[in-house]
This record gives structure tokens, C-alpha cells and sequence, in this order.
């Protein structure tokens, strides 16, 4: 039977060898250079950093067969073989334990292998096989598995302290792998308590020091990821998202509709979706029968687990190992059919058992032997189905206008896997496919009462990357008016959500309206970016730089310094900020951005151009230091000698601070000599200088004194 299960998976997934780098792939596989750093990710091992056994096979996977992705597929489908084999064990073992002591009317071999073919073969975990980065869940799933057929295997042999060793090394390995592995020891406990043992005592006294052993990386991992989780914590945007979180509760609700959605692939998987983007709820009614559904199938599982009985407690195992993901923690992504990986394989079982019985009780009349052979024979049936669908679905991975071509088919108000699909066609050079599709979409979601203008945004968006700004333009301008109207009242929740979706609406208008040389306007749609979303930094310095080209000095002001205040890490911002203080005379709160600017780039010519400036001439003692200005003067020119003459003019400044008059006046002649009858304001500004030193005076800057920058 065996043979036959492994067969049968390699057939099924014989189309998956075709798949290539996709979405996530890339970033965590393709452009990771350490990637195949094999001491460092056995180091990561020690370090409890995130997923570190994952880490291992992948950069295993690159040093033995580099960055090409067949041979990471034929590693995730030998992950798969291994799990489906091991489960195949564990439901055999299992109901033999369990006919010992109470017949259940089952054949062991028989329920493992419909369990285990079932689940093999079905295409909802398709997700966690094919597509590569997603190792992480295929191989916690193994692991997970392998702890619970260590237990039985101990529980059945002579010798078990090796194989509960195993099952602690391996349930160690997992939590390596996935955090969904924390609630290994949990299934484990209640796994031997209703499968191994007949009363807790016995459990904890043949086995208790096992679960205390497993008990400790689970400990470890929690103190790990619940920080995570904590609001402001630096690793929650890749978690819970960069700018809104959905509310627990709102979450809870939500993914009770989302449990029915996986249980309705489960039975009929028809329309896979690689990202749904599924709304949260904006309140408990939303989504309230199917909560009183979802209450329901887990009250039955609870009841059953607490009477002893054994699919009580493999039902109540979906839940368990759904919890992570589908309770009250609020992941960015609502739902990913890769989380169903190892809850299908507890449906698979009691789809075997459900099938078993039901025949049985059918065919009550007939012979053992002609009921298996009808169990079989709708295995058979079941198994060609399900193959073929996994055969076809394997396809969709084979690259990524693939890919995002079936989510748009599957869900057209998807907004990101509209994005996705336009920026990849659009690549292709295949630009009048990427507009058709937008329009196609927009069509579909006015049909069916889904907003528009994020859909429209992408249309105008990819109108400028064509060149055509005087389309994108009104393409802009119907997407505002269509985000203007709002037809129903939203949850806190899903308003940010639009509001934030409304503001990137705004800002990409205005990128547009300052590109072609209207900042005022651009402007206005910055401002109105900050209102709907204040709590976005980048989008004051973008309104900042516009108001800045208009003229509007104080606002520019306002933007930036909010901007450089709110996030550390906008280096360029605060050097524009810098150099605008500069410009406008404010010395004292332009000299600390200046010397920053300058520390992180030696290169960074215009802001070493003002910051010696200041030095050489400052109204304020406190920050001329003309020494100082003087030789960084020099030591500039010889660098970048194609600014040397707003450094010479600099280097007259710093002069005059230290009494040679003489030197000072023979630069400015020559500048004066040097400088184009076209530019009268440098002309006119040298020879305002050359008279206060022919007065043997200093040069002074003013509070409000034009400037001349090297390089912007």
C-alpha cells in the first residue's frame, strides 16, 4: 500500500516540476544572497531565530543544487511522500491500539490508506507543496505528524524510550520550522490519553517526562513570538501588518467564515486561490450563522473528546492546529489555503472512517470483502478526481502571470492580485492585455458592488508607466470621484482600510500632477493624503518636497519637520530638510541634519557646500568656525573640482572671518571676472561681498540670504 500511495502523489504532482520562483519565493529565495550559507543557518539553529530548520533544508537546497527550482520542488514533494507515509502509520497503528481494546469494526490498513491517499492527493494542499517558500508548513505538518507516530510506535514496542526520543527531537525540529508547531504537545497529550492510555495516571507515569521535555522549545517559542504580536514591537508589520490591525474579535468573527470556506474546499475544491484578500468583518453579524456553524462543529468535537471518543478527538485536532492562525491573533492575511495543509489531513480521516461505516451500514447484508471492494472502488473514484485536480492546479505555479491569472479569474475585486498581474504584463511588454484585465475588473466589481477606484488608481497608474500623462490624468481624476462616494458605513477596521487605500489614491495623483510640473496641485493631494491617513511619515515629505517647489516655505516646514520627527530612518528627508533650513536662513536647526547628511555620505557635495558655508560665515559665533570651513573648502575643491567656484566663494568667506582681507578680495575679483553676464544675481552677490571686504570686514550671512547650492 505504500508503493502504491507514493506512486500515486508522484503522479499527481508530476506538473509541479514545471513551477517556477513566485511571489515570496523571490525575496526569501532568489534575491537572499546568505541563502545557502550553511554554518550560518546551523548557527541559526542555536540562536532560536525564526523558522531556523526551514532556514537549513533551504540553504542546503542552494549549496548542494544552487537557485534553480526544480530541485527545491522535489525536496518539498519528498517532504510530502514522507508525511503522507507517516500518516498512513499512524491511522493503521492507531485503530489497531484501538480494536485491542474495544473493536471498532475498522481494518487498520484499510482506514490508513484511504486517510492517507485522501489527503495525498487533494488539491488544498497544493499550496504548501508547490509553492516553495511555503517548506515552512509541509514541513512542520511532517514533523508534527512524525511526533504522534513516535508515541504510538513507542506505545507498541519493546523498547520505547528511542521512539520517544524521536518524538521529542522531531517535535523540537517542528517548532523550527512553523509556530503552528507550538500546539504539538498539546495533540500529543490528548492524542495519548484517548488512543494510548485509559486513565491520565498511567499517561503521566509511563510518559509524563516525555510531554515535560517537548513542553520546553514550545515555551521558548511562545516567550519568542508573543512580542511579536505586542503592539509597536519591530517584527509586527510582517505579522499583523505595517499600518491597521483588524481587532480580535472582528478577526474571531471573520475567521469563522473563513473555517466554512476551507471546509467547503475540503469537500469540493474548486476554486483554489493562491491570496483572497478576504474583508474582516465589520461587525458579528456579518458573519454570524457562520459562527453559530463554526460554535456548533466545535462544541461536537469538545463533547466527543470529553466522552474519550477517538474522532472526537481528531476533529477537535482541525481546530487545534487552526488556532494560530483562524482564532483571535489578527494576521494581516485572513485567510491562505496552505494553512489547511495538516487540519485536511483529520478531515481526510474522517472522510476514511465516515466512508468505512457508511458502506458498512449501506451494505450491511453483504460480505467484509464486498464492502471493502465498494470502499475501494470510491477511492479509486474519489483519488482520480482529486489527482486530476491537483495535476491541473500544480499549473497555476508554473510562473507568475499564471498564477495571478487565477486568483484574478477566481476573485476579480482582488486589488493586489490585480496589481500584481498588470506590473507582470506589463513587463512583458504585453501592456493591452494588463489594461483589458483592469478594465474587465473594474466592469465585474461596479456589477457586483465592489468600490472601484483602487482598480481604477492601477489604470491610471498604468497609463503614465505607457507615457500617456494627459490619460492618466483623467484616469486619476475618475478614480477620485469614485472614491468620493461611499455606500455603506464600515468598521473602524475596514474604514482605514479605505482611508489608507484612498490616501495612496491621492499621493500616486499627486507623484503625477508634480512629474509633469504642477506642484501646487500635487500639493493639495498630499494634504489630502495626511488627512486621511496621518500616521504615513513618507507622505509629508512628499508634501513637503511639493509645497517646497510651489513656494510654500512654511508648510514645506511643517511636512518635513513632522516627517524627519515621526520615522528616524528617512535619511533623505531629513538631508532635504537640512538643506531647506539652510536655504532659508534658520542656521542653528539646519546644521545638525547637515553634519548627518554629510557623516553617512562623503559624496554628498550640496550638503558639505552649506554646512561649510555656515561654518565660514554664520550671523551666530557659536557656529562660525572658519578653520574649520576653510580647509574643507580646499579639501572640496580638489575633489569635486567641478563646483570650484561655489567653494572658492565659500573659501573667501571663511577668509574674511580670519582677517586676510587681501586673499578674500583677490578670490572675488576672480569669481566676479569668471561669472557670466547672464547670471546678474551671482554677479551682483559676489560684488556686495567684494565691498565688505574692501571695507576690511567680515563676510556675514543673513537670516534671509539667497543661496547657491553646489548640487541638488
Amino acid at each position: 500500500m505504500r508503493s502504491i500511495l507514493i506512486v500515486a502523489v508522484v503522479v499527481a504532482y508530476l506538473t509541479s516540476f514545471s513551477g517556477g520562483f513566485v511571489f515570496d519565493d523571490h525575496p526569501h529565495i532568489v534575491e537572499n544572497q546568505s541563502l545557502g550559507d550553511v554554518p550560518a543557518a546551523l548557527r541559526s539553529m542555536t540562536a532560536i531565530s525564526t523558522r531556523p530548520v526551514t532556514r537549513l533544508t533551504l540553504a542546503l537546497n542552494v549549496a548542494t543544487f544552487g537557485k534553480h527550482p526544480l530541485p527545491f520542488h522535489i525536496v518539498n514533494l519528498a517532504i510530502h511522500l514522507v508525511s503522507v507515509v507517516v500518516l498512513f502509520g499512524l491511522v493503521r497503528r492507531s485503530v489497531l491500539l484501538l480494536n485491542e481494546h474495544s473493536p471498532t469494526g475498522l481494518d487498520p490498513n484499510l482506514v490508513g490508506f484511504i486517510a492517507a491517499i485522501l489527503w495525498g492527493l487533494h488539491p488544498l494542499g497544493t499550496m504548501a507543496v508547490t509553492y516553495i517558500i511555503q517548506r515552512h508548513e509541509s514541513l512542520m505538518a511532517m514533523f508534527y505528524l512524525l511526533v504522534l507516530y513516535c508515541l504510538v510506535r513507542g506505545r507498541m514496542a519493546g523498547r520505547s524510550w528511542p521512539w520517544y526520543l524521536a518524538g521529542i527531537f522531531s517535535c523540537w525540529l517542528g517548532m523550527g520550522a512553523k509556530e503552528v508547531m507550538v500546539t504539538a504537545p498539546v495533540a500529543a497529550v490528548l492524542f495519548d490519553r484517548i488512543i494510548l492510555s485509559d486513565r491520565w495516571r498511567n499517561l503521566f507515569r509511563n510518559r509524563g517526562w516525555v510531554y515535560a521535555v517537548m513542553m520546553s522549545p514550545a515555551v521558548l517559542l511562545l516567550v519568542k513570538v508573543i512580542p511579536i504580536l505586542l503592539k509597536d514591537s519591530s517584527g509586527q508589520a510582517g505579522v499583523l501588518g505595517t499600518y491597521e490591525t483588524a481587532s480580535p474579535w472582528l478577526y474571531l468573527w471573520t475567521q469563522s467564515g473563513v473555517i466554512l470556506h476551507y471546509l467547503r474546499l475540503a469537500v469540493w475544491p474548486d476554486y483554489l486561490t493562491f491570496d483572497y484578500d478576504w474583508p474582516v468583518a465589520s461587525s458579528i453579524w456579518e458573519y454570524l450563522p457562520s459562527t453559530l456553524a463554526v460554535v456548533t462543529l466545535l462544541g461536537g468535537s469538545l463533547w466527543y473528546l470529553w466522552r474519550g471518543n477517538p474522532l472526537g478527538l481528531v476533529a477537535f485536532l482541525f481546530f487545534l492546529i487552526l488556532a494560530p492562525t483562524s482564532s483571535v491573533v489578527p494576521i494581516i492575511d485572513v485567510a491562505f489555503e496552505h494553512r489547511m495543509y495538516l487540519p485536511l489531513a483529520c478531515l481526510s480521516t474522517l472522510a476514511a472512517v465516515g466512508m468505512c461505516y457508511a458502506i458498512a451500514w449501506w451494505k450491511a447484508s453483504e460480505s467484509i470483502a464486498r464492502q471493502h471492494s465498494l470502499v475501494l472502488l470510491l477511492t479509486v473514484g474519489l483519488s482520480l478526481g482529486l489527482g486530476l485536480r491537483t495535476l491541473q492546479r500544480n499549473l497555476d505555479y508554473r510562473d507568475e502571470i499564471a498564477l495571478w491569472t487565477s486568483v484574478v479569474e477566481s476573485r476579480p475585486m482582488n486589488l493586489r492580485a490585480n496589481h500584481n498581474l498588470v506590473n507582470y504584463l506589463r513587463a512583458e511588454g504585453r501592456s493591452a492585455e494588463a489594461e483589458a484585465l483592469l478594465k474587465q475588473s473594474i466592469a465585474w466589481c461596479q456589477q457586483h458592488g465592489y468600490e472601484t477606484f483602487p482598480l481604477e488608481a492601477d489604470l491610471a497608474e498604468l497609463y503614465v508607466y505607457e507615457g500617456a500623462a494627459d490619460l492618466a490624468l483623467r484616469q486619476f481624476q475618475v478614480a477620485i470621484d469614485s472614491a468620493t462616494t461611499q455606500s455603506e458605513k464600515l468598521s473602524p477596521y475596514r474604514q482605514q482600510v479605505r482611508d489608507r487605500q484612498q490616501a495612496e489614491l491621492h499621493t500616486s495623483y499627486g507623484a503625477l500632477l508634480d512629474m509633469v510640473g504642477r506642484p501646487a496641485d500635487a500639493a493639495v493631494q498630499f494634504d489630502l493624503a495626511i488627512q486621511l491617513r496621518p500616521d504615513v511619515s513618507h507622505w509629508y515629505a512628499l508634501a513637503g518636497d511639493a509645497h517646497r517647489k510651489s513656494g510654500n516655505v512654511d508648510l514645506a516646514f511643517q511636512r518635513w519637520r513632522h516627517a524627519v520627527e515621526a520615522d528616524k530612518s528617512m535619511f533623505q528627508v531629513a538631508r532635504d530638510y537640512g538643506m531647506l533650513l539652510a536655504a532659508a536662513g534658520r542656521y542653528d536647526e539646519a546644521v545638525p541634519y547637515l553634519e548627518s547628511s554629510v557623516r553617512k555620505d562623503h559624496d554628498d557635495v550640496a550638503a558639505a557646500y552649506q554646512l561649510i558655508r555656515i561654518q565660514a560665515a554664520a550671523p551666530s559665533d557659536e557656529l562660525r568656525q572658519p578653520e574649520v570651513a576653510l580647509t574643507s573648502s580646499l579639501n572640496l575643491q580638489k575633489q569635486f573640482p567641478q563646483h570650484q567656484r561655489e567653494l572658492r566663494e565659500v573659501e573667501a568667506m571663511a577668509l574674511s572671518q580670519l582677517g586676510r582681507f587681501d586673499e578674500a578680495n583677490s578670490i572675488l575679483q576672480s569669481l566676479i571676472l569668471e561669472a557670466s553676464n547672464n547670471d546678474s544675481a551671482t554677479r551682483e552677490r559676489l560684488q556686495q561681498q567684494l565691498a565688505v571686504v574692501q571695507k576690511q570686514q567680515p563676510i556675514r550671512l543673513t537670516r534671509k540670504s539667497p543661496v547657491t547650492t553646489a548640487s541638488r
